[in-house]
């Protein structure tokens, strides 16, 4: 089986201080990964700033689903102020559309990672206690408790920086509360098999993954996000949270180096060409940094496009796409995806692969022939510039065992105006994702390439 997983916007905060983070789960056929599949590396460049990224069929242990199109990275986690005390976590996820460190409890149960304590706030009526969090998705949602811990990555290191635990049904600390499971709506992803990852690194274009609101427990009409739990799963009630206990983006939270160095305002995911029928293992590199060393400088070739910054519009953090005659004012390239998710009612999509996918408006793509189009991304400055994608037939792709797709395609059920420029858009390419209020995007974020 095969999973969708893609990221649509979650707007959560003001300006600058909030983030888009998704993972939409729909069910699908495949293999799960041909021995015998191309495999196409790219080692360059190196250096303290960098690590690879690799898209395989997922962590040693297996999953009882297959995967498709995800990439993966390796962290190091350590108890705060300790160069001992420390795990290395393979194969998570890495999302450029959300935001925090995300890991399964029980991956760093050995460590006794400090909890966050959120303080009590009359205003809100948040009780002091300790601190745990909901992370919805459009299709399901992670939930758990918050700690500290040292974070590396590659050769960079964020300190004591606030994670999120997730709890796992085969063990949980926390009862999900009620509105956290209303927002899962698809399943609380409480194990590596439902997430298909030990954990989440999500290193978007912001650097909370909430801000103002929840630092005012102003949650509206939406869903809660962070909870104070002063006497366990009982007691767990919506907390107003300030930002420096929120989960925080680990790129921005980068010491400089001994060369005084400090590569905290952004990444480039460097990844190879894939071929037509895809390969069944892909190995790139993260670049941490824009402009700040000789391997991360944008090239004269590439293109900047700024994103959509007021918070008020439905185009937050989103640029523009128009294709096949139709316009996606909502759009945005993301990591976090593992296919181009969009709607078009002319592609078929009656494909075995995703049996139903005609009636319930998500699935695969199916076309008879591979569908070859050019697209045009708008940014919010009015700039544009051409992208050609092709979209093949799901079924001869899975059915050739690879899992790694530049020409995967379909719909996540998310409306006539969203185009998700998910992984394939990255095979062949360097994509460049600055961080709001960091160097270079001061004014707003971008993404280059």
């Amino acid at each position: 089986m095969r999973r969708l997983l893609s990221t649509l916007g979650l707007v959560l905060a003001l300006a600058g201080c909030g983030g888009n983070s998704t993972e939409t789960t729909i069910t699908g056929g495949g293999l799960s990964g041909s021995p015998n599949g191309p495999v196409v590396s790219l080692d360059q460049p190196t250096g303290p700033n960098t690590t690879e990224v690799v898209v395989d069929t997922g962590p040693a242990s297996g999953f009882a689903l297959g995967a498709a199109n995800i990439p993966y990275v390796t962290v190091t986690v350590c108890t705060p102020g300790s160069t001992t005390a420390c795990v290395t976590i393979d194969h998570v996820f890495l999302d450029t559309g959300s935001i925090g460190l995300r890991l399964f409890r029980s991956a760093v149960a050995s460590l006794s990672l400090p909890a966050l304590e959120v303080p009590a706030d009359a205003a809100s009526h948040t009780p002091a206690g300790p601190l745990a969090e909901c992370y919805p998705f459009v299709l399901g949602a992670v939930w758990g408790p918050m700690a500290r811990a040292d974070v590396r990555i590659g050769g960079e290191a964020a300190p004591a920086l606030p994670i999120q635990l997730i709890d796992e049904a085969s063990a949980p600390t926390l009862a999900v509360p009620t509105d956290c499971s209303a927002a899962a709506n698809g399943g609380v992803l409480d194990s590596p098999a439902s997430l298909q990852a030990n954990g989440v690194l999500g290193i978007g274009m912001v650097s909370y993954d909430c801000g103002l609101n929840c630092a005012s427990g102003n949650y509206g009409s939406g869903h809660v996000l962070y909870y104070s739990c002063p006497n366990g799963s009982a007691s767990c009630v919506p907390a107003a949270v300030p930002g420096d206990l929120q989960m925080q983006n680990p790129v921005a939270a980068f010491l400089p180096d001994a060369d005084g160095i400090v590569d905290n305002n952004g990444s480039v995911i460097m990844m190879p060409a894939v071929p037509d029928l895809g390969a069944s293992v892909v190995r790139g590199r993260l670049v941490f940094g824009i402009g700040t060393r000789a391997n991360n400088q944008i090239p004269l070739t590439a293109h900047v496009y700024p994103v959509d910054t007021n918070p008020a519009n439905d185009t937050y953090l989103s640029l523009g796409t128009s294709a096949g005659g139709l316009a996606y004012p909502s759009s945005y390239i993301d990591s976090g995806s593992n296919a181009m998710f969009f709607d078009d009612p002319g592609i078929r999509m009656s494909c075995q692969s995703s049996s139903g996918s005609a009636a319930t408006g998500q699935g695969w793509y199916c076309p008879p022939t591979v569908l070859r189009r050019t697209a045009t991304i708008t940014a919010a400055d009015g700039s544009s510039g051409s992208v050609d994608f092709s979209v093949a037939n799901a079924d001869v792709l899975f059915g050739g065992g690879n899992v790694a797709f530049a020409n995967l395609g379909g719909s996540a059920g998310q409306g006539a105006t969203t185009f998700v420029w998910g992984l394939p858009f990255f095979y062949g390419r360097s994509v460049f994702t600055s961080i709001w209020g960091q160097a270079l995007a001061t004014n707003g974020p971008w993404n280059a390439f």
